[in-house]
């Protein structure tokens, strides 16, 4: 699992919720399984890209929590013991409550607090592309195995291009969620996907990055995606002295 997703709301004493600074709770919601089960709270590794385990709690009568501190959001995975597959959601300071079906781990609901809930909200606007998408796969499966096979590049070009139209629905999608969403961690984490757009322009992502709210901006990913930006811009610019 790759790729992962926090954000300070507020910066009052006591949050509405009760909880004081940058206190969170995790409580996860989860039947089927015996009581000791281990449930594993990870992080990204910044050198590797794999999750690796940065707390431990225990499901006792179908529960579990965590607890602890969160100064900014960030991106954090959940994976439980003997069970295959986990889940991405934003750790933030807040009340954030999982719940999960043993049998569909990836599709655990985390909600609670802003950026969760807003995470959940992207992922129902992105569904429908997800569903087209996968149907034109299980649809044309057979038909690209036996063009690679007899080496038709011609259905194999068709088919790629056809494809293509749903990576760039994701992008049209993303991109209007990061305009009409500028305090949502999502959106910044969203801005690296329009660096793959084919009609890529660096100044305009660079406005859309720049219309982001500041706390988001100045967290660990926003200077983070701050750098990548920076780094695309100077690949375009020495991509266009080059052609000219």
């Amino acid at each position: 699992m790759k790729k992962i997703f926090g954000i300070s709301l507020a910066t009052l004493a006591i949050a509405c919720n009760g909880l004081i600074g940058n206190g969170f709770t995790v409580t996860g919601e989860i039947n089927g399984l015996k009581d000791g089960t281990k449930v594993f709270l990870q992080k990204q590794d910044e050198n590797t890209g794999m999750p690796v385990a940065i707390d431990t709690a225990k499901i006792e009568k179908g529960k579990f929590v965590f607890e602890g501190e969160a100064k900014e959001p960030q991106v954090h995975m959940m994976s439980i013991e003997n069970q295959q597959g986990g889940f991405i959601f934003i750790l933030e300071k807040g009340d954030i409550v999982a719940k999960i079906n043993k049998d569909s781990i990836g599709r655990a609901k985390v909600s609670g607090t802003f950026n969760n809930d807003e995470l959940i909200k992207y992922n129902k606007n992105m569904e429908s592309i997800s569903k087209k998408m996968m149907a034109f796969q299980t649809e044309n499966m057979a038909k690209m195995q036996e063009a690679q096979k007899k080496n038709d590049t011609a259905t194999m070009q068709q088919l790629s291009t056809e494809f293509s139209k749903f990576q760039q629905e994701f992008i049209t999608a993303g991109s209007k969620y990061i305009n009409e969403n500028p305090k949502s961690f999502i959106s910044l984490l969203l801005i690296p996907t329009l660096f793959n757009a084919p009609s890529a322009d660096a100044a305009k992502i660079k406005k859309t990055f720049e219309a982001l709210d500041s706390d988001i901006k100045e967290t660990a990913a926003g200077k983070k995606i701050k750098k990548q930006l920076e780094e695309f811009e100077k690949a375009m610019g020495a991509a266009k002295k080059k052609m000219s």
